[in-house]
């Protein structure tokens, strides 16, 4: 260790680990050893079956036409025949490479990032793991260890590579993302990976024999509808296909419940090989700023699109996520957003960053324990540590030559014309200064629509005009937190009485207290009835905002109030079209989900399915036709390439579905909507903003005593079109029936009869090749 240290040269102060920290900290526990043992198990049943059906199907096949050369019996050749097709299905199985997660697009080596190298050898060297592979560079935010797949690596160990994205880096300090790579470098040095290669690749193995349809089924469907005399052959052995499937399928199940069990102690376990090495608070530091990091990328990955589509590629990605996190501390009044809490002076062992969720989603399909829990268990044995202040970039040759050089790589081959950094976040900026993300407004028009409960805008004007101090009040922060909490909460419940989320720990909490399951009724209508007083508060609110306004209008004379009015038609225009359309579109998704459930469609599904879609073809033919009667102000028409709002898209191609076009239909659906939902939230956008310029202009005109120029030409709308108001959407299906959910083992009532129906299948295609004496010819060729 003091060799290895003595060696390298860093250009950085390389944190060091903590003096006084346990030397078993990071000992695995017994729930780690008894978890590991329960994946063993698991995995363990599950190949000894598929080896033991291989085995004895590729036997059968052998001894059964043996056996038809000595007698000639037709039968005999037949069920020869059917235990080589199984036999085949079995063994394909085996054949594949599977690439396991991770981006190979950005390569770096030693000699490119000598750096890097040394600050990853001495970090292998003080948690005793083995050195990467090789490292990849990503966008994104996050690290990852990641290895190729072949049947191979049930006997030998895959070689392990090492992914860190570069806006992880950007968004954290040198400590935090030490912590970070010590807790992958904790999965490196896990035995236990072996046990995770070993059930990824029964997974690999069972995913070829479950989920895909080659050739093989090709043949058997077409050996099905063959002459009557050949089809039974071919009918029966697709019925074996069937419950050979399914019975893997219910026991992978069990494998990787198993094993996510056990990838959730070893996420713990990784944890503390982190705290070890960096201390408890360096780590949760690090988990705190995951979430605005990989908010602020994805509009980065938005904003840089938008800058694609405006002609421009940008120079620096990161810059950008960067300025989007300030900007969003700016937006959100909160000038800790993006950095963990100020530790206390005292008490830090006990002082704790998150807590816990009503709900998550069922831990059995969850490998990474809520942030709630991983700080619990670093915190557990608290070990202080010391936190930088340096950039986790000061980890890199050249630094700044790298963001634009994987920028460069990202966007290669788009071919635009790359502009400055200075002139994109010029550009940002731009978008940043929209009036709606105003602090004065108190995020009033975040995430929100005012105008959703409306069937008209007239139900946005009082009588009696309010007052300027009565709008945007400093409390409406407060009470837009409470309110988003109000929807999260009506989220989880939903969630929760739906079986979609499973209580954290297994109890139901709502509100500080205990309840049953039984009782998420009331408690759902109790958070309904909150949740309808505050949508009336914030609709109240909005009719204080939008009367004021138009009051500013009437005063100011003229044409000022029809085209505010005109403004306000096209907020509601916008947002019910979009609505409706997304609400269609979201209910065909749903539909063809449950249809495809089982894998197959019956001519009942397919009507439905057809239904659906037809609506929604007839929600956005109508928008593209309506687009004609739409008339933009010169201010809204500013905000889009082309003046004519219509003129942004091209006409609707796109036909009516047909039970001879549906999966063409289905192909193509997606770009269509997808175009027109960005244009009518461009739309709903340039036209609030409108609204809040307009509103502003008339209220600092009156304040100051100036005069207005004439009002521009008012915005037209269609006269009818599609309202979808809230709380009256589209019903989706959230069960499945009874055929579907047997198919799909949906449910234990379902799954446990699906697999004794497939046990009882499976065990009567071995019983007919038992028949023949294959069993005593197996002992006596052995024995």
């Amino acid at each position: 260790m003091n060799q290895v240290s003595s060696s390298v040269e860093m250009d950085f102060n390389y944190p060091q680990p903590p003096r006084d920290c346990p030397a078993d900290l990071a000992k695995p526990s017994s729930q780690y050893k008894s978890r590991a043992w329960l994946a063993m198990l698991g995995l363990s049943c599950f190949a000894l079956l598929y080896l033991v059906l291989t085995f004895w199907f590729a036997w059968s096949t052998y001894y059964l036409c043996n056996l038809f050369g000595q007698a000639s019996d037709i039968l005999v050749l037949v069920k020869g025949i059917g235990s080589g097709f199984i036999a085949i299905f079995l063994i394909k199985g085996l054949f594949f490479k599977q690439h396991s997660g991770g981006s190979k697009d950005f390569e770096v080596t030693r000699a490119e990032q000598p750096r890097l190298f040394q600050f990853l050898d001495r970090l292998a060297a003080e948690t005793k793991a083995p050195k990467p592979h090789k490292v990849y560079l990503s966008g994104g935010v996050n690290a990852c260890v990641f290895y190729d797949l072949s049947i191979l690596n049930f006997l030998f160990p895959s070689r392990k590579n090492l992914e860190i994205g570069l806006g992880l880096v950007n968004s954290l300090t040198l400590t935090e993302f030490k912590a970070v790579l010590a807790h992958e470098f904790g999965h490196f040095a896990q035995s236990t990976m072996a046990v995770g290669r070993w059930v990824y690749t029964a997974q690999q193995v069972a995913t070829q024999l479950i989920f895909h349809r080659d050739w093989f089924d090709g043949l058997l469907a077409g050996l099905s509808r063959f002459d009557l005399r050949i089809a039974w052959i071919g009918w029966i052995l697709r019925i074996v296909i069937w419950a050979i499937r399914s019975i893997l399928d219910t026991l992978l199940s069990f494998v990787m419940l198993a094993h996510r069990a056990l990838s959730r102690e070893m996420e713990y376990q990784a944890d503390l090989v982190a705290v070890k090495n960096t201390g408890s608070d360096a780590l949760v530091h690090a988990l705190h700023r995951l979430a605005p990091a990989d908010s602020a990328w994805d509009e980065t990955t938005s904003f840089v699109s938008e800058e694609l589509r405006r002609g421009f590629a940008v120079e620096d990605i990161f810059a950008i996520q960067s300025r989007i996190i300030e900007h969003s501390r700016r937006i959100l009044d909160d000038a800790e957003y993006g950095n963990p809490p100020s530790l206390p002076t005292e008490g830090r062992d006990s002082h704790r960053i998150f807590t816990a969720d009503l709900a998550q989603p069922p831990q059995m399909w969850s490998t990474h324990p809520a942030n709630h829990l991983r700080e619990e268990n670093a915190k557990k044995r608290y070990v202080p540590g010391e936190l930088s202040i340096e950039s986790a970039w000061c980890v890199f040759e050249n630094a700044i030559s790298l963001r634009q050089g994987f920028t460069k790589q990202l966007l290669v081959e788009l071919e635009k014309p790359v502009r400055a950094s200075a002139e994109t976040i010029s550009a940002l900026d731009k978008d940043y200064s929209k009036h709606s993300l105003n602090p004065a407004y108190r995020g009033t028009y975040l995430g929100r629509s005012i105008v959703s409960s409306t069937q008209e805008i007239n139900e946005l004007y009082l009588e009696q005009v309010p007052e300027l101090s009565e709008l945007y009040p400093a409390e409406m922060v407060e009470f837009l937190e409470k309110h988003r909490n109000l929807k999260k909460e009506r989220g989880l419940l939903n969630a929760l009485r739906a079986r979609h989320f499973e209580p954290v720990d297994g109890v139901i909490r709502f509100r500080g207290e205990v309840i049953k399951r039984s009782h998420l009724g009331e408690a759902i209508e109790t958070v309904e009835a909150d949740l309808a007083k505050s949508n009336q508060i914030l609709f109240m609110h909005d009719q204080k905002c939008r009367t004021f306004g138009f009051e500013l209008a009437k005063r100011a004379g003229g044409a000022w109030p029809n085209y505010v009015q005109g403004l306000l038609k096209l907020v509601h225009y916008a947002d019910h079209s979009l609505r409706n359309l997304v609400d269609a579109h979201t209910l065909f998704q749903n539909t063809l989900n449950v249809v495809l459930a089982d894998g197959n469609v019956s001519s009942g599904e397919r009507r439905r399915l057809l239904g659906d879609a037809g609506e929604l073809h007839r929600v956005l033919a109508k928008i593209y036709n309506n687009s004609g009667q739409l008339g933009l102000d010169q201010e809204t028409a500013s905000h889009f390439d082309k003046p004519i709002w219509k003129d942004n898209f091209e006409a609707l191609r796109l036909p009516a579905p047909t039970s001879e076009n549906l999966g063409d239909w289905i192909d193509a659906l997606s770009g269509w909507v997808g175009e027109m939902v960005a244009a009518l939230d461009d739309l709903g956008t340039a036209a609030l903003e409108s609204l809040l310029d307009t509103e502003q202009l008339l209220l600092r005109t009156a304040q100051q005593g100036n005069d207005l120029p004439i009002a521009p030409e008012a915005a037209r709308v269609p006269e009818q079109y599609d309202i979808l108001l809230e709380g009256k959407e589209r019903k989706l299906q959230t069960k499945l029936n009874f055929w579907d959910s047997f198919q799909t083992a949906s449910g234990i009532g379902p799954a446990t009869l699906r697999f004794l129906v497939a046990s009882s299948i499976v065990c009567g295609a071995v019983w007919l090749t038992l028949s023949d004496g294959s069993l005593d010819a197996l002992k006596s060729y052995f024995l």
